[in-house]
């Protein structure tokens, strides 16, 4: 009965915050990982994030118009120069930086180009909205 209620969608995405919580528990208690790749490992795990809620909106069965799918190729061009900065090593503390940007400001534009025309904006209270801060806040804790 219970599991009738639940959504599936909203499970595996609260489920995406697992690989923070274990970054910052080995952070903090553990430290049997190499900063260096942990950090690197949040990095390309962000940007998999990242990439894969601008790709999202597309919708493969109907044409839809070009400013949509221009937003959805953005995150993954912006992805390519955060690895590009990465792999020539920038600041750590300017990539989280940028990346702590780039979600709250694609969490902007998702409610004014996806969710502020429509009567249902549960998905954005519910899950769109905490999981990015939830994200901003666990990439503030892993670059302290």
């Amino acid at each position: 009965m219970m599991f009738s209620k639940l959504n599936f969608q909203y499970l595996i995405s609260y489920l995406g915050l697992i690989p923070f919580i274990l970054i910052i528990f080995n952070k903090y208690f553990i430290l049997q990982v190499n900063e260096e790749k942990s950090q690197d490992f949040t990095i390309y795990y962000t940007l998999l994030i990242f990439v894969f809620i601008g790709a999202i909106n597309w919708n493969l069965k109907e044409r839809i118009n070009n400013l949509t799918v221009i937003y959805g190729f953005i995150p993954s061009f912006l992805s390519a120069i955060i690895i590009i900065f990465n792999l020539l090593n920038y600041s750590i503390i300017v990539i989280f930086s940028i990346l702590i940007l780039l979600i709250c400001f694609q969490l902007v534009l998702d409610y004014f180009f996806v969710y502020l025309n429509t009567a249902d904006k549960k998905p954005f209270y519910l899950l769109r909205l905490p999981l990015s801060i939830l994200i901003s806040l666990s990439l503030f804790i892993i670059i302290l």
